[in-house]
């Protein structure tokens, strides 16, 4: 966490020609990928356990999408999507001896309000403390396209609560095109940086 925030600092403390001062009525955009996706991570683990060849796992995201509108110059309201998925696969043999491919999948969604305080705005860089909640949705899926093998879907999301909770800066680099990058707890996973844009 002190190396994140010192290569924030380090950011920060950084000159560019951009003069993009984030500001009362500013809408800024940002796209963001996250790490880890702590699904993946677990189905991953579990294959590399298996006595199995043919077993192969993965997952994308988390992959997001924020908006924010600063109703204040301190002060950001906004909302924030966000999707992952992981899976893990194998083909094997069926009851009738062809073979068929066998999947676990595990999507997520969710969407949720959020406000942020800026307590560093500069012409190139804007830090924040992000706070938000709202509603997600995981479920496990088996899936195959195997004639004799019943399917089935389970909703994991037994609070079906986003939040996150954490800080986060956006560096640009012209007066509207910049990168941001984030660290915190919930939506979006621990790490998450992407491309930002202000309107």
């Amino acid at each position: 966490m002190k190396k994140i925030l010192l290569v924030f600092a380090l950011f920060a403390g950084t000159t560019f020609s951009a003069s993009a001062q984030v500001q009362q009525g500013s809408i800024l955009i940002d796209t963001y990928y996250g790490f880890p996706n702590l699904y993946k991570s677990l189905f991953e683990s579990a294959v590399s356990t298996t006595s199995a060849t043919n077993v192969n796992a993965g997952g994308i995201g988390p992959l997001g999408l924020r908006a924010e509108y600063l109703a204040s110059d301190k002060f950001g309201v906004g909302i924030d999507f966000c999707y992952s998925n992981a899976y893990v696969n194998q083909d094997d043999f069926g009851s009738d001896g062809n073979v068929y491919t066998y999947e676990i999948n595990s999507p997520k969604i969710g969407i949720m309000a959020t406000m942020n305080y800026h307590f560093v705005t500069t012409e190139t860089v804007d830090f924040y403390f992000i706070a938000g909640g709202g509603w997600k949705n995981r479920t496990l899926n088996a899936e195959t396209n195997d004639p004799d093998y019943n399917t089935e879907s389970i909703d994991l999301s037994a609070l079906n609560i986003a939040a996150r909770v954490g800080l986060g800066t956006r560096i640009f680099f012209t007066e509207n095109i910049g990168i941001n990058l984030g660290v915190g707890f919930g939506q979006g996973s621990i790490l998450n940086g992407g491309v930002s844009v202000k309107l």
